[in-house]
């Protein structure tokens, strides 16, 4: 086995950034990955299938560095940080001769306008941002996507006094084209809110969320203290989307530092993840292994559950499984869980779970009880409820309802593994829906 393939395999199972170095230890290329030990192996498994432009890279790789991620979403800002930092000579020789994109935010404008742009015009005098280099249009669109969800703004160039179609959908409020309309005595303050989402937008994607958080929840105490109750729903819906998208971590400097950082900020969730939950489960002494389940269906039909596992605090990729359910017919969800945990148990070769965490309320947690107590199993269970995000936990044959602040660490810990769960069983869903109606032959 060549020095490529040892290191390859001793690659995590995790998102993040991979770095191929040369002899000379210069950084040549970097890249981004939701499994990195999978995505750097198809560089070496195949290398007939590689373009002349890949294996000429490929024939340069001496050596190869990762950093670890929590999210997929930081190793895309992590990727683009370090490309525009070491400038590597792979990453700027662009696919198809492009030029890599960047995200222009236009400060100098009344109302800025989002755009991609090939060729920033960086000028010292000049408020324009320029974030990136993305390596390619689509990584750049999809940042955009997942913020948008965040924090609204606009991309409309044209603007006739109609507010666009993306307002809507809640995606740009308040509309530049719409304000251009407005009374002159409510523009001003207008503008100052729309100028304040782009400022905003800038601040996420230079990797200063926690910046970002501080400054909505005073603006939300603000607003409930005005009683302007709508409003400061409007704002508490943007903290928990923004917690979703970071899960806490986000800025790069966190992950280019090489230090132990970020095992600290897993070991302080897994911490206080335990410390919860002692009280409820008091032989509860690890957290090594977390596993989640989650169920996906449309109208009972092509339903599946999914098993992802909290490794050590990072996901792991290589642990998952999926179940085609096979008993269960019609609207179950309840079934379907205990179906799912009944054929994941009788699996003995799998590590058990430290903690079981099932994607649901009260009533999935009973039936994922009752189904461990039949197989006279003893595992911690706990529920978390997406209505209001309360965990659910069982004790003395009662229901509780925890509220653990979207803030903690505990609950990014339960979040980001429970979302995970959702991604990977409705993957695999639309995957079996899309056979079903293929023709049979």
């Amino acid at each position: 086995m060549d020095i490529h393939s040892k290191e390859v395999t001793n690659l995590p199972h995790h998102s993040g950034v991979y770095l191929y170095k040369d002899r000379s230890g210069t950084i040549i290329y970097i890249g981004k990955a939701i499994d990195i030990q999978k995505r750097v192996k198809q560089y070496f498994d195949n290398p007939d299938r590689l373009s002349v432009k890949t294996q000429q890279l490929v024939s340069h790789i001496h050596s190869i560095n990762c950093i670890t991620t929590v999210s997929e979403f930081d190793a895309i800002l992590l990727e683009a940080s370090l490309i525009s930092s070491n400038q590597p000579k792979y990453n700027m020789i662009a696919k198809d001769d492009k030029s890599p994109i960047y995200i222009h935010i236009p400060l100098n404008d009344t109302l800025p306008i989002i755009s991609l742009t090939h060729k920033p015009k960086m000028s010292s005098r000049s408020a324009d941002t320029y974030i990136g280099p993305f390596q390619t249009t689509r990584i750049a669109r999809q940042m955009l996507r997942l913020i948008r969800t965040v924090i609204p703004y606009c991309r409309q160039k044209v603007r006739k006094g109609k507010p666009c179609f993306y307002t809507h959908l809640g995606l740009c409020h308040p509309c530049p084209s719409e304000i251009m309309a407005d009374d002159p005595r409510i523009q001003k303050e207008r503008i100052r809110i729309y100028r304040n989402n782009v400022f905003l937008l800038r601040d996420v994607l230079n990797g200063k969320s926690k910046n970002i958080r501080i400054q909505l929840e005073r603006e939300m105490v603000a607003e409930a203290k005005k009683e302007n109750f709508e409003r400061a729903s409007y704002i508490r819906n943007q903290l928990q989307q923004l917690d979703r998208l970071t899960q806490t971590h986000f800025d790069p400097s966190l992950y280019t530092s090489f230090s132990t950082d970020i095992g600290e900020t897993i070991e302080l969730e897994l911490e206080e993840l335990k410390t919860l939950l002692k009280p409820f489960y008091p032989k509860i002494t690890d957290l090594k292994r977390i596993e989640c389940v989650d169920i996906s269906q449309l109208d009972g039909d092509n339903a599946v559950g999914s098993l992802v596992v909290l490794d050590n605090g990072i996901i792991n990729t290589s642990l998952y499984r999926k179940f085609a359910i096979k008993h269960v017919h019609g609207q179950n969800d309840f079934k379907m869980i205990q179906e799912v945990l009944e054929r994941r148990f009788h699996h003995k070769e799998w590590e058990f779970p430290n903690l079981l965490i099932i994607d649901g309320g009260k009533s999935q947690v009973m039936a994922a009880f009752s189904i461990i107590n039949s197989l006279q199993i003893e595992i911690p269970i706990i529920g978390i409820a997406k209505r209001f995000e309360r965990i659910i936990i069982r004790k003395e044959n009662e229901f509780k309802e925890l509220y653990v602040p979207i803030t903690a660490p505990a609950m990014h810990c339960v979040q980001r593994l429970r979302d995970e769960s959702h991604r990977f069983a409705h993957k695999y869903h639309v995957t079996k829906r899309k056979k079903a109606y293929l023709p049979k032959i």
